[in-house]
């Protein structure tokens, strides 16, 4: 009420304020979610998670990782800007070699904290386990990696976002991004495998043969003594058993399957399983995203 007049005070003018929005880095990374969030259990997720993840931050390796009780790492993600198969190498040499426990940045996020979610960077000059920096990163061409710990029963999830060797360190506003997402991230990823996982039907394993048989034409690429190893690790054969088998030498069983994970962009025997059992694995994006 205007008091001289005794007339209603008119309303403030409206504000439009879409050029605000349009100009914030938020914005696009809401819109991204969103994305993201659509996509789960579609052939698109890989996509819209890339997509997200680069519009947060100039990374060019990511992977996400689950810790269970026995402190047991299994790859749950895995994404290399230039390389799908350099990335799938990594993370599974880490992965099937403990090198989280010789990981720096994970011994540095789990001491004692109160804090639930922990953030922290790492770059290569810094790590002082030689052959850990050489392998992890001088081979693989990276300068250093921002790493997310999420813990929680019954699993903890650790997240790395890696730079280019000689790129910038993380911004402020980069490393804000990605703890803001990397909850929303690690949940989509989770459901995302949830969904897309087959049901098997435990009372029955199949044979050497039809796991062969479906390799070969799910994956080409693969050669002969590739099928005979990952067909043999479906149908339950160790390591040992396998060399035995085929009469060569446990290394050589490894190099194999390490070729073979790389060729089918996977980075671990849960993937596999999935893969011949009927499950969908989405490949990481290699070319535009659509």
């Amino acid at each position: 009420m205007d008091m001289l007049t005794g007339s209603a005070a008119a309303p403030p003018a409206w504000q439009d304020c879409t050029d605000i929005v349009t100009d914030m880095a938020d914005g696009r990374l809401t819109r991204g979610v969103a994305a993201l969030v659509g996509a789960i259990g579609q052939q698109t997720f890989s996509c819209r998670l890339v997509e997200l993840l680069t519009a947060a931050a100039a990374i060019d390796q990511f992977n996400m990782i689950t810790l269970d009780a026995s402190d047991t790492a299994h790859c749950v993600y895995t994404w290399h800007r230039a390389r799908a198969d350099l990335g799938a190498n990594l993370v599974g040499r880490y992965v099937d070699g403990r090198f989280h426990t010789r990981d720096p940045a994970l011994t540095a996020l789990r001491r004692p904290q109160s804090a639930r979610l922990r953030m922290g960077v790492l770059l290569r000059e810094q790590i002082e386990d030689d052959w850990y920096r050489s392998f992890f990163f001088d081979d693989a061409k990276l300068g250093g990696k921002l790493s997310i710990l999420e813990q929680g029963a019954p699993l903890g999830i650790y997240q790395n976002f890696y730079s280019a060797a000689g790129a910038s360190s993380f911004s402020p506003r980069e490393m804000e991004n990605l703890a803001r997402l990397s909850e929303v991230v690690s949940q989509c990823v989770i459901r995302h495998r949830e969904l897309t996982a087959p049901h098997v039907d435990s009372r029955r394993r199949p044979s050497k043969d039809e796991v062969s048989h479906l390799l070969a034409e799910r994956a080409p690429t693969l050669a002969a003594r590739e099928l005979e190893v990952c067909s043999r690790i479906v149908t339950g054969y160790t390591t040992e058993a396998i060399a035995l088998d085929l009469g060569i030498a446990q290394n050589s069983v490894a190099t194999y399957r390490k070729r073979a994970y790389a060729k089918l962009r996977i980075c671990s025997q849960h993937e596999l399983f999935l893969l011949c059992l009927g499950g969908r694995i989405t490949p990481p994006p290699s070319g535009p995203c659509l």
